[in-house]
């Protein structure tokens, strides 16, 4: 029942009337609610019947044909969290770093580690890129990417206080170098926010890192030059208030040469955001609800080299038996658009059931924070599981390339 002397916008009621009845019941009428709780007018649209909410297993989705690998895994004696990783490429090695904490999730002492490959099959043992930023005071590490700045890899990752990710006015991002991948300089501060998606280069030639403020709005960022840790300036986009908890920003470009940022929403909202710019990511459109449902988890994308966009996602809306006001965070699925507005074809990544084998805060069952490179004609994509071991599953480009639409 609404409290009469609240004013709350119809479309507000009827959105969050569908939310709570995605979440308690995942079942199918969601495909048609789906189409009604969308702006027809949004960046992007999934058809309608892509994922069928009452397959609870894979959704419907044909399983890609992938292999998979465990880099880290929990153990008693060992670092028990593992969470927010990204992918990057320089001079011939693929790199990949993660999140890695004692128990909970972004609590003090948390970590970064990381491992790389020359070959995509063999994986260095993972090292510590950066320990803990302020050792025994209040800050943990985040895993913030990757850039290759010539004969210089920039790591980044930012520093946030215990318990606290996205929300307050301490999330730093700082970065480190290094010239042989193995020894890296002292961290120096590059901006207030908190960021886990490193950054990436545009058709142009321009970088874009994107994060959020401590207000939960998404803090999106551009630079023309090419050493990744300078000229940063921030591109425009209307606040959109009481919709994120944590925005996490990520991003394709389309056909049309648009480029496309999605964002996670908060709990309860089961649906991605999305913005569009036309100048490069100096500004941005007003962010608008779309059809592609999500768990509210984070979720990447890209593009392909034909020009193909992706997401990486989790799309189930069934609760979560750990955290019921999200969805489940499996399967881990990847839905594909040959023109970047409309996503008709879609894969499972990953299915099978997982468990948590260690509690600890915040921690959820599932295959969860994508993030995805190509690589030597391979899509590499890296995620958490159960945010307690590491993982990487290799796709051809081929056998994506060979997806038909449903």
């Amino acid at each position: 029942m609404v409290d009469p002397h609240i004013s709350m916008p119809v479309a507000a009621v009827r959105s969050a009337l569908v939310a709570t009845i995605l979440l308690a019941c995942g079942s199918g009428t969601a495909k048609t609610l789906a189409e009604d709780v969308a702006n027809p007018q949004a960046p992007l649209k999934v058809v309608e019947e892509l994922f069928d909410q009452q397959n609870r297993v894979t959704l419907g989705l044909p399983v890609l044909r992938a292999a998979h690998q465990t880099l880290y895994r929990a153990t008693e004696d060992s670092y028990k969290f593992c969470h927010q990783q990204n992918l990057g490429v320089w001079k011939g090695r693929l790199y990949l770093m993660w999140s890695n904490g004692v128990t909970h999730e972004d609590h003090n002492g948390q970590r970064i580690l990381y491992s790389s490959t020359s070959d995509g099959e063999h994986w260095s043992k993972p090292a510590v890129l950066t320990e803990d930023h302020d050792g025994p005071g209040p800050l943990a590490c985040v895993s913030a990417g990757w850039h290759s700045a010539g004969d210089t890899l920039v790591a980044y990752y930012t520093a946030i206080p215990e318990g606290k990710p996205g929300v307050d006015e301490r999330n730093t991002l700082f970065f480190l170098t290094s010239r042989d991948g193995r020894t890296w300089s002292k961290p120096t501060k590059l901006a207030q926010g908190f960021f886990i998606e490193g950054p990436r280069h545009l058709p142009s030639g321009r970088l874009l890192m994107n994060g959020q403020w401590a207000r939960r709005q998404p803090r999106l960022r551009y630079t023309d030059q090419s050493d990744g840790t300078t000229g940063w300036r921030d591109g425009a986009i209307s606040e959109v208030e009481g919709v994120y908890t944590f925005p996490e920003p990520s991003w394709f470009v389309r056909r049309d040469k648009k480029i496309t940022m999605i964002f996670r929403t908060k709990s309860g909202d089961p649906w991605l955001y999305a913005s569009e710019s036309r100048d490069d990511g100096k500004t941005w459109s007003q962010p608008t609800k779309t059809n592609f449902p999500d768990a509210t988890a984070r979720s990447f994308a890209g593009n392909l080299p034909d020009g193909t966009a992706y997401i990486i996602s989790n799309p189930a809306t069934a609760p979560s038996k750990t955290h019921p006001n999200i969805g489940r965070r499996n399967p881990l699925t990847i839905a594909l658009s040959g023109d970047g507005v409309v996503f008709d074809r879609a894969y499972a990544v990953r299915a099978e059931p997982t468990e948590m084998r260690f509690s600890g805060k915040n921690k959820v069952h599932g295959w969860q924070y994508p993030t995805a490179i190509v690589w030597k004609d391979h899509l590499f994509i890296a995620y958490s599981v159960n945010k307690e071991d590491e993982c990487v599953t290799r796709v051809k480009l081929s056998d994506l390339r060979s997806a038909s639409p449903r």
